[in-house]
């Protein structure tokens, strides 16, 4: 699953995924360009990158701010002459009432806001150029069926919104070579032990005492962004273990 020569935008680094996603594609050839809010998010990934000798810049930008995000993406595309594909890891979960009928104004627009409209904003910086490329892989990350059940009204809305927005858009832009695919994570943990991936040389056990880890997350994400994928869009792949299958959680044997 080589991706040696790509150029990968991975937006959301700070937290755990996004670290995760910078980490792997950097450490398996790519040349991955992170983006955070502030330099404090970006220094520690970028240290490391150093340090292994990987291919990593970190580029500051408010993913709310439409002007932001274009000037962002027209500086990567004209640094690299290309940009093969991009990682949405923005958003994050909604914290206190989970009941619609007593969520506040604010609670609902919060939930909507921050997990929908950066990806809008990144993908309409994002795909003119996949389109004049005719070729770009697009990851977007929403959240397993059993998480959303058990947020708030808002944040599921939005979560299930970006699952059928990428069914709207793998259509849309397929006579484009575009592909559009996303991730459903687990109840996930935000910390990384270490930034050096972990070797995946043993079957982890499937129950919910083994939470998803970022790192299974990314490699969910590694597989859209890399021409192993190059026939799949509009597909999305739950990460959470088998835990939304309902399946006995109760170890056999």
């Amino acid at each position: 699953m080589t991706l040696n020569g790509k150029v990968v935008l991975v937006a959301g680094v700070g937290g755990g995924l996004g670290s995760a996603v910078v980490s792997l594609l950097a450490s398996e050839g790519a040349t991955v360009v992170g983006v955070a809010r502030s330099s404090k998010a970006l220094a520690p990934i970028e240290a490391h990158a150093r340090n292994r000798g990987w291919s990593v810049s970190g580029r500051t930008a408010d993913v709310m701010n439409s002007a932001e995000v274009e000037r962002l993406v027209t500086s990567v595309v004209r640094e690299h002459h290309r940009l093969d594909a991009v990682s949405i890891n923005v958003g994050h979960w909604i914290a206190g009432e989970t009941l619609l009928h007593r969520l506040s104004e604010d609670e609902w627009t919060l939930g909507l806001r921050d997990n929908l409209d950066p990806v809008y904003r990144v993908g309409r910086a994002v795909i003119p150029h996949f389109m004049e490329q005719r070729a770009g892989a697009l990851v977007l990350v929403s959240a397993a069926p059993a998480v959303r059940l058990a947020a708030s009204a808002s944040y599921c809305a939005a979560k299930a919104g970006l699952a059928d927005l990428v069914s709207k858009l793998a259509h849309d832009y397929r006579a484009y070579g575009i592909r559009v695919n996303a991730v459903l994570p687990g109840s996930m943990s935000n910390r990384l032990e270490s930034l050096d991936p972990p070797l995946a040389d043993r079957p982890l056990p499937l129950t919910e005492e083994t939470k998803t880890s970022p790192w299974e997350v990314a490699r969910g994400i590694r597989y859209f962004v890399s021409d192993e994928s190059r026939w799949v869009t509009g597909t999305l792949l739950t990460v959470d273990g088998g835990a939304t299958s309902g399946g006995d959680e109760t170890p056999v044997g």
